[in-house]
């Protein structure tokens, strides 16, 4: 590659404009090949068109980074189609379903990180007694609520969630049976992150409809809510591919499955994770197809129940 005088030269992209980069990045990289030159002028474009802060920028410490990302054209080829594409929608909504206004108020969690991470145990003897719609708001909406909107894969409605995600594509889905809770009747709902409130998808005593997808599982009759996480891997084959999909969407429930414990423990709830439920009669329960969108996790939540309660429920199961 020649180097002219001067500061910065122009090189030559195929079916591209051309970008200019620094000479002294072209005199550390003069090695590439022609494939490289283009990766590495690919990078300089996107990142120049795409940087927000105004000022100097580190071009060499760019491409080193981004080579390591994409070593091969066809890997840089591949990512910058994923970037001329629209993300598919991120949010599932049931415009027909009856709305439940979640509270907006939440009250506040005073215990520091390690005081939650050191108390968080999983409890599976709950008090029979509603959990406050307060409560509930504040758990859905500290652990996978949203905080706000970002223009990004070609979108101007890309939401920020409490939680991590693969790539930003937030698979995850909740669905929740609430057997007693305040201000809500019992029944199967979804929960709307982006207008904070539930959908009602079907009225109803769900208790022992629950406990039969979990066999050995009868304490789950007496949670308060259900929560049941489901991925939608569609948002992420779209960017990741099948096999890999499938391993970020786990990942995914593993990271909100632990939010919702600790958020649960900050509010002095008990909370506890089931895996042992059966796929097809899950799925089933919350209509859900099984192949783009399946259950990964169910979190039961509900008022812990005090020492003395708790004997004397252990004495009544012995007698």
């Amino acid at each position: 590659m020649a180097i002219r005088e001067g500061r910065s030269v122009a090189v030559e992209i195929p079916d591209s404009e051309p970008t200019t980069i620094e000479a002294v990045l072209l005199q550390e990289l003069e090695e590439l090949d022609p494939q490289e030159q283009r990766v590495l002028c690919g990078f300089l474009k996107r990142i120049k068109r795409n940087r927000v802060v105004k000022g100097q920028m580190d071009e060499l410490a760019v491409v080193v980074n981004g080579l390591k990302d994409y070593p091969t054209e066809d890997e840089w080829l591949s990512s910058e189609k994923v970037n001329e594409k629209t993300a598919p929608d991120l949010h599932k909504e049931f415009v027909w379903a009856e709305k439940i206004q979640l509270e907006t108020k939440l009250p506040p969690i005073a215990e520091s990180i390690s005081e939650v991470i050191n108390s968080r145990t999983s409890v599976r003897d709950f008090k029979r007694t509603a959990l406050s719609l307060e409560k509930l708001s504040a758990l859905l909406n500290h652990s996978c609520g949203v905080r706000d909107t970002i223009a990004a894969y070609n979108r101007r409605d890309i939401t920020l969630r409490n939680f991590p995600t693969p790539g930003g594509l937030q698979c995850s889905e909740f669905y929740l049976v609430a057997n007693e809770v305040e201000d809500v009747p019992q029944g199967l709902y979804h929960y709307s992150a982006t207008q904070n409130y539930l959908e009602l998808l079907e009225r109803g005593n769900f208790r022992w409809r629950v406990v039969n997808c979990c066999s050995q599982h009868e304490w789950l009759a007496e949670a308060s809510v259900v929560i049941f996480i489901a991925s939608d891997v569609s948002r992420l084959t779209w960017k990741y591919g099948a096999y890999s999909s499938y391993r970020l969407a786990h990942l995914e429930t593993g990271v909100v499955g632990q939010n919702l414990h600790l958020v649960a423990t900050a509010l002095e709830l008990g909370s506890c994770m089931v895996f042992g439920f059966d796929d097809e009669d899950t799925d089933s329960l919350l209509g859900l197809d099984g192949l783009q969108e399946f259950t990964t996790l169910l979190v039961a939540v509900g008022n812990k129940i005090d020492r003395k309660s708790l004997l004397q429920k252990f004495t009544d199961r012995n007698r």
